[in-house]
């Protein structure tokens, strides 16, 4: 059989989180980064989702009304109706491809998969968590098989790699290792610093660090706040913004973690989802963005971070050494240790010229390892590897 041409590839990218949980910034990437390969893309996502006027794919929203506060049933068969929309239109739009992602697999996310092989398509899964950091997200059999009907598996970094061929069984060749991208493409003017702060509520004179994104239990806030009264006592100007929404995790302990270490004045919280339109505020407000991690297989925060140029400081968990090298485009120290986190954060703030050339390599870095076009063509060349007649 003739070899097709390579816009002739249709695929059904189907990311229902969206603009709901700050997934927009990657699927745009993605979809153009594929477009520019020769693949004719079409993204199904939920209606939270800001509308981007581009030629190059096409957006849909088959999913309506599947967060908030309605019943979980009702928001789940909404959630139902968007992929029965989503894969049928693929189908009917000759579609060869639905590639799905994956942070968690329950009774949902088979059925996406189960539907789209009842249809037809070849079936492709981005594993951005492998398995889920949140105790009965992920239901263990359903996990499994659905990975086991994927005719090709998306990991996004070495570790993520070895815990699906060594927890879920995967083999090598069916997995495709495959970089998460930078956020370069959807930074615009960045505001001025005294702006951001003023936007922010922070004043201009203080030294500030920030914590950014979901609030949960593995991102390890707690140890931050540990290191907090050291730096403090160094840096008497510092103040910690924390800026996300909390997600499955008690606050109410970091708050009295807070109290007990009389740092509340040197805190500052904004407990909510930061909209696409104020994130550039908090980045350009901020001298230093630290991600104490005790477990990740790729953060969007930090290269989130590195795209904005600014210095990161991350424990040395391998989702995150396989990007920072300590001292040349970010700093590294000991999961866990709070005592060593307070040593980082003194060397990141004492020297102001050394972290500004840290940061400056961490954009240069983004730019060369996480560019979209490279990695559009990487990813099409996983889904050609699945369609063996292109």
């Amino acid at each position: 059989m003739p070899r097709r041409k390579s816009g002739d590839l249709r695929v059904a990218m189907v990311e229902p989180v969206g603009g709901h949980g700050g997934m927009d910034y990657y699927d745009f990437g993605l979809c153009e980064g594929l477009s520019r390969a020769g693949t004719k893309v079409t993204l199904y996502t939920c209606d939270e989702t800001r509308h981007r006027d581009v030629a190059l794919y096409e957006t849909r929203l088959p999913y309506r009304r599947i967060y908030g506060e309605d019943p979980a049933w009702l928001r789940g068969l909404r959630y139902l109706r968007g992929s029965i929309r989503a894969l049928l239109g693929a189908k009917l739009s000759r579609a060869r491809i639905a590639h799905f992602h994956f942070f968690h697999v329950g009774p949902l996310e088979l059925f996406n998969v189960l539907l789209a092989r009842l249809l037809g398509l070849r079936v492709v899964v981005t594993a951005h968590d492998v398995q889920s950091f949140v105790e009965r997200l992920s239901v263990p059999w359903m996990l499994k098989t659905a990975y086991r009907l994927s005719d090709k598996v998306i990991a996004q970094s070495r570790v993520s790699e070895g815990e699906l061929r060594k927890a879920l069984g995967i083999p090598e060749a069916k997995i495709a290792v495959i970089p998460h991208g930078n956020y370069l493409p959807f930074i615009g003017k960045v505001p001025a610093h005294a702006e951001a702060r003023a936007r922010v509520g922070l004043p201009n004179e203080a030294q500030v660090l920030l914590f950014f994104g979901h609030i949960k239990r593995v991102k390890g806030l707690d140890i931050l706040l540990a290191a907090m009264p050291r730096l403090i006592q160094e840096h008497p100007n510092t103040v910690l913004l924390v800026a996300g929404r909390v997600w499955k995790d008690d606050f109410q302990r970091y708050q009295s973690q807070v109290e007990a270490l009389g740092i509340a004045s040197y805190c500052t919280f904004h407990t909510r989802f930061i909209p696409d339109s104020e994130v550039a505020y908090y980045y350009a407000a901020a001298d230093v963005i630290v991600l104490p991690y005790r477990r990740i297989y790729q953060s969007g925060v930090l290269l989130m971070a590195m795209s904005y140029g600014k210095p990161v400081v991350v424990s040395d968990i391998e989702g995150m050494t396989e990007v920072v090298s300590d001292g040349e485009n970010g700093y590294v120290f000991s999961d866990g240790d709070a005592e060593v986190l307070a040593d980082k954060l003194i060397e990141a703030t004492s020297n102001p010229e050394k972290s500004r050339q840290v940061g400056a390599r961490a954009f240069s870095y983004m730019q060369e390892h996480h560019d979209w076009n490279t990695i559009g063509q990487m990813t099409a060349e996983a889904y050609r590897s699945v369609t063996k007649e292109w």
